[in-house]
């Protein structure tokens, strides 16, 4: 078979890729249906989803590969001919290795990407909000009961009285760690209103509501707290005379636990069960018993020593320069006495009103 070159007319052998004479590539009809057999099928191959990034990859590696087969298969001389032959071998090896390497990557990011794509946003059905509301229902109606069994089991094996180790807010610091046993979560409150003995006990009426009677209540956590502590507030809180347990049966909504009488008690039974003082355990609301007590002494302190200093303020104010003289040193040293006595008591109200504030 005779090959000529399409640019400068020399005749070339049927293996000749370039023309000896003009260096042009010798066009053959092989050629020419190789081309036209890749190109259909990249066609089909990039048709195809997921494909074309794989597709792409193996057509440029191929013109890459044909390319340096053509460079090196000039002629030359055989000895170098072999050497490069190696080096072609290694290239091939490597762009194949690389080419394995992205085509897997990248099918499997397709796949991936497949897998993680949303198919549907399925609404919540009526039927999943009423189960849930069930199982909310459920699990507050458990919560009672057991709020009840303790208070019950506890007031047989306790009598309260005012005398004994057994008052009504040991008996509350009592039944919030047994209802924390049993994962419920409790405050201690603190009030003022007739207690238990006064209220129910004595006149032997039984109040007790089922849950679907009785109304739970609603609190302000920490509770009733005071902004800041004054007279009018001490007031208030000298007048507490009981306490008793407020148990979070659903999130937001207590049921009031009557330590001394052993029951629940309903917001619409005694909505002062609602309202008060109230702690998140009972270290706090002793650390209130005590930060109050102090309070009080602090605060009756500075009173008198600023009356003291005010009574010594007036005379030394009319006095002549010389009398003023000889009292100074009296002032210096109650103005000294005074600034420590408000110190001290700034120092513990600040105290009692973060534990206030926080419960």
């Amino acid at each position: 078979m005779k090959v000529y070159c399409n640019n400068c007319g020399l005749k070339a052998d049927p293996e000749d890729i370039f023309c000896s004479g003009c260096g042009n590539k010798i066009k053959k009809k092989s050629d020419t249906a190789s081309s036209e057999h890749e190109i259909k099928a990249f066609k089909f191959a990039t048709a195809a989803p997921g494909r074309s990034n794989y597709t792409i990859a193996l057509l440029v590696s191929k013109i890459s590969l044909f390319s340096l087969f053509s460079y090196y298969n000039r002629k030359i001389p055989a000895n170098r001919r072999i050497l490069k032959g190696i080096w072609i071998v290694a290239l091939i090896c490597i762009l194949g290795t690389l080419l394995t390497a992205y085509s897997t990557f990248a099918i499997g990011s397709n796949e991936s990407s497949d897998t993680n794509s949303p198919i549907s946003n399925s609404p919540i059905t009526n039927s999943q909000i009423l189960h849930s509301i069930s199982q909310d229902r459920i699990q507050t109606d458990k919560n009672i009961r057991r709020c009840e069994q303790i208070a019950t089991e506890y007031a047989s094996g306790h009598t309260y009285s005012k005398d004994d180790v057994y008052d009504c807010d040991n008996m509350a610091q009592d039944i919030w760690d047994m209802l924390k046993a049993k994962g419920i979560n409790a405050r201690i409150a603190v009030g003022n209103f007739k207690s238990a003995e006064d209220w129910r006990i004595a006149n032997g009426t039984d109040t007790q509501k089922s849950s679907d009677d009785g109304h739970l209540g609603e609190i302000e956590v920490p509770g009733h707290t005071y902004t800041n502590m004054n007279v009018s507030n001490s007031k208030a809180i000298e007048s507490f005379n009981h306490a008793w347990v407020l148990a979070e049966v659903s999130p937001g909504s207590w049921l009031a636990i009557e330590c001394t009488g052993g029951y629940i008690v309903y917001s619409d039974e005694n909505e002062k069960y609602y309202q008060g003082l109230t702690f998140s355990n009972p270290k706090n609301y002793r650390s209130f018993l005590s930060l109050y007590r102090d309070w009080k002494i602090k605060a009756l302190d500075y009173e008198t020593e600023k009356s003291y200093y005010n009574e010594l303020v007036k005379p030394y104010d009319n006095a002549s320069h010389s009398e003023q003289v000889v009292m100074r040193s009296g002032i210096e040293i109650a103005q000294r006495t005074l600034y420590e006595k408000e110190k001290a008591f700034l120092k513990t109200d600040s105290e009692l009103n973060a534990l206030l504030k926080y419960g």
